[in-house]
């Protein structure tokens, strides 16, 4: 959880991994753990958007394997 919650990172389009406080940031921001962002950005890049879209992809598939859908 981020301790300044009006901190934001200087590019808001590409995740940076390397700095904590930012990781920490993505992390709220997606609602998602680190591990979920840095698997993510592994996959698909620092872009921000493409983040995004693998988070809610994987957040769907995962969901669809439970057998709740």
């Amino acid at each position: 959880m981020l301790v300044d919650k009006n901190w934001t990172p200087t590019d808001t389009g590409r995740i940076n991994l390397i700095e904590e406080l930012e990781v920490q940031w993505w992390c709220d921001r997606f609602g998602c753990t680190e591990v979920a962002l840095r698997s993510a950005v592994s996959k698909v890049g620092p872009t921000a958007d493409s983040v995004e879209r693998e988070l809610k992809q994987a957040a769907k598939a995962a969901f669809k394997n439970t057998g709740e859908d």
